[in-house]
């Protein structure tokens, strides 16, 4: 049974729950996060936040997070299942039950979607499956089924039954391929240029906490989005995604078109480019630091941190 109006977390398997319930009478969010939110061993006894799970406690709403420990886990355990399933039960009080998940996490909300009773849920980007013979065309997807070997039955998320409203860069191709695949309803929403980087384009737009909101009270305006992605063009990895020619269509005139923006674009920030490299080369560094300690305090590797660093600072860089 779960509990209302305080904080709970819970272990399932390799997985960490943790929710937060106040009223029965309003929506509740299911969030699961991209493959880059993960926690170790160590943290899971700390009082991490989980992806989404402060962002929908402040507003107000009912949430359910979930994350993995360890970056190797794509939320398909039968452990993780079972709890599914009884949570499915618990949460059908609710009147709207909507999944939300980004990446690895929205192939992890349509897998559980049906076990979950959702009613509907919005998804950035997702990955419909983990398996290299149903994705053959994913690079991401065959790096992770040769290395998980993976042999269970929960590896295709396509035959999520529930609606999804599912926002992606149709120019990537794997990302496109991956939306064709569902088969149940679906509202897209399409942000061109900006491939595998959607939570991050909303965000950079400021418009990520109002399409999430007004998605979880049913007022996304979904015929007004593009006009509210048109300043796209001010992000500087928009010109990069739509010069990379994903479909093979740029015609020459298109390519001129897109360079002398992107030029315009780099006259404009010129001042910003000896700080956006720094700002670049330090998050880099940071980033690469961050993981060597998560991979040596979650491994039996006792090589000193600084000395792993140090090691690895010219691959890193």
């Amino acid at each position: 049974m779960l509990k209302f109006h305080q904080d709970v977390r819970l272990r399932i398997g390799d997985v960490i729950v943790q929710y937060r319930l106040i009223n029965k009478d309003t929506p509740v969010v299911i969030t699961f996060p991209p493959g880059s939110e993960w926690i170790t061993e160590q943290e899971t006894n700390e009082q991490v936040k989980l992806w989404g799970f402060d962002f929908f406690k402040k507003q107000q709403i009912n949430v359910i997070s979930f994350i993995h420990t360890g970056q190797d886990d794509y939320f398909r355990s039968i452990e993780l299942q079972n709890f599914i399933k009884q949570l499915g039960k618990f949460i059908a009080m609710f009147p709207d039950k909507i999944g939300y998940g980004s990446s690895r996490g929205g192939f992890a909300v349509s897998l559980h979607a049906n076990a979950l009773g959702l009613d509907r849920a919005l998804l950035l980007m997702p990955l419909s499956t983990y398996s290299s013979e149903l994705a053959p065309w994913d690079p991401k997807v065959i790096k992770v089924d040769k290395a998980t070997k993976y042999s269970g039955y929960n590896k295709d998320a396509s035959g999520c039954k529930i609606p999804l409203t599912i926002i992606y860069d149709p120019l990537n191709k794997s990302d496109r391929l991956h939306v064709k695949r569902y088969s149940c309803q679906i509202q897209k929403l399409k942000f061109p240029g900006i491939g595998h980087r959607i939570a991050r384009g909303l965000r950079d737009l400021g418009l990520l906490k109002k399409v999430v909101i007004d998605f979880v009270h049913d007022e996304l305006d979904v015929d007004d989005f593009p006009r509210l992605i048109r300043n796209r063009r001010n992000l500087s990895y928009y010109h990069k995604g739509m010069s990379s020619n994903a479909t093979g269509k740029l015609t020459l005139r298109r390519k001129k078109v897109i360079y002398y923006h992107k030029l315009m674009w780099k006259l404009k920030h010129i001042e910003d480019e000896p700080r956006k490299m720094a700002t670049k080369l330090r998050d880099s560094l940071l980033k690469r630091i961050d993981e060597s300690q998560k991979f040596l305090t979650g491994s039996k590797n006792f090589l000193p941190a600084k000395t792993f660093v140090m090691a690895n600072f010219f691959i890193f860089c």
